[in-house]
C-alpha cells in the first residue's frame, strides 16, 4: 500500500513553487518554475500539477490533497481568484479550486498567500511557541495574516490596505497612502527614483540607469552609508511603524513576523530601527518580538502543504 503524501503549490507573481510533504510536513521533494505572465492561469497551473505528479513516483507514494497558496483577494466560497493587483488580469475569476480538484481527482483548499504564510510560520517557522501573531509579508506588495488563540482568523488578508499617509501615492487598490503604496519593495524603489529624478545625487546609479533601482539597490545603498539610500530607509521604516503600530495597538500579538524577499533581505537593516520606531508609538499594550520569518521565501509554500494536511484529515 502507498503512503499518504500532501501536495502544495505557492502562486506568485514571479514564481510558482510546489511541494509533496509527508502527512507531518516534511518536505520530501519541491521544485519551481517562472511565472509566465503572457500564459493562461488554466495552463500554468496545470503545469505546476503536472510538476507535482512527477515529484511523487520517485518517493513510492500517493496524493491525498492539495493546499493552494494565492495572492489576493479571493472568493473563498467559490475558491476562485478576485482582482489580485499583482497578477496579469487574466486571472481575475479563475475558478482554482474546481479547476484542480478536478484535474487531480482530489480534494483542495485556497488561502490567501499571507495567511497560508501566517500558518506556515506558526507551524514550522519563527512562530512556533506562540500562540498569538502577526504574519506581514514585505515583497513586491504586502499582505498580512493572524493567528489568534493557535488559530488562523481566516479572511483578514489585507493588512497592506490599511493607511499610513492620507495624502500619500496611489496604490494599486486605488486609494491614497497605503501601507504597501508607501513601504512596498516597489514603493521603495519608487521612492528612491523620484528623489533621483529630482537631481538628487547618489551612488546608487553609479552603475546603473535611474529607473533599473530597486529595493535592493536602496539596501545595498543603506549598508554602503549612501546618504539618499538612508534617507528612503528612514522615510520607509516610519511609515511602515505606523502601519505595524496601529496592528499591534489594536491586537496586542505576542510576535510580529516580517516575510517577504524586503524583509528577510534587509534582516537587521530593517528590525533595528523598526524595533526602535515601534517603541515610539506602541506604549499602551506590550512590544511584541520583531522576527524575520524563519522559512524565508518558503512560508506559503508550507502554509499550503499545511492546508493540504488539514482537508486530508476529514
Amino acid at each position: 500500500m502507498s503512503r499518504p503524501l500532501l501536495g502544495g503549490i505557492d502562486i506568485g507573481g514571479t514564481k510558482i513553487a510546489f511541494a509533496v510533504a509527508e502527512p507531518q510536513g516534511e518536505v520530501i521533494a519541491r521544485d519551481a518554475f517562472s511565472t509566465e505572465r503572457d500564459q493562461a492561469p488554466d495552463m500554468m497551473i496545470k503545469k505546476a500539477l503536472d510538476g507535482l505528479r512527477q515529484l511523487v513516483p520517485g518517493n513510492r507514494g500517493e496524493l491525498t490533497a492539495i493546499g493552494l497558496s494565492c495572492p489576493g483577494p479571493l472568493d473563498f466560497d467559490r475558491g476562485e481568484f478576485l482582482a489580485p493587483p499583482n497578477m496579469p488580469a487574466s486571472w481575475r475569476r479563475f475558478s482554482i479550486r474546481s479547476f484542480v480538484e478536478a484535474e487531480m481527482g482530489l480534494p483542495a483548499k485556497v488561502e490567501n498567500d499571507a495567511n497560508a504564510a501566517a500558518i506556515g510560520e506558526h507551524l514550522y517557522g519563527a512562530g512556533r511557541g506562540y500562540t498569538d501573531l502577526v504574519y506581514l509579508t514585505i515583497s513586491t506588495g504586502i499582505g498580512g495574516g493572524i493567528i489568534a488563540d493557535g488559530k488562523l482568523v481566516h479572511r483578514w488578508s489585507e493588512a497592506g490596505h490599511i493607511t499610513v499617509e492620507p495624502h500619500g501615492v496611489q496604490c494599486g487598490c486605488g486609494a491614497r497612502g497605503c501601507l504597501e503604496g508607501s513601504c512596498s519593495g516597489t514603493a521603495i524603489a519608487r521612492r528612491a527614483q523620484r528623489y533621483l529624478q529630482e537631481g538628487r545625487v547618489s551612488k546608487m546609479t553609479e552603475t546603473r540607469q535611474t529607473g533599473d533601482v530597486t529595493a535592493r539597490s536602496v539596501i545595498e545603498g543603506v549598508v554602503s552609508g549612501d546618504e539618499l539610500a538612508c534617507q528612503v530607509w528612514s522615510e520607509t521604516v516610519n511609515l511602515m511603524a505606523i502601519g505595524i503600530g496601529g496592528i499591534v495597538t489594536v491586537l496586542a500579538p505576542q510576535a510580529v513576523i516580517l516575510g517577504g524577499g524586503v524583509a528577510v533581505g534587509a534582516g537587521d537593516l530593517l528590525l533595528e530601527p523598526l524595533r526602535a520606531a515601534l517603541r515610539q508609538r506602541v506604549r499602551i499594550v506590550e512590544q511584541p518580538k520583531l522576527l524575520t520569518a524563519g522559512l524565508g521565501a518558503d512560508s506559503a509554500l508550507y502554509g499550503a502543504l499545511a492546508l493540504g494536511a488539514e482537508i486530508a484529515k476529514h
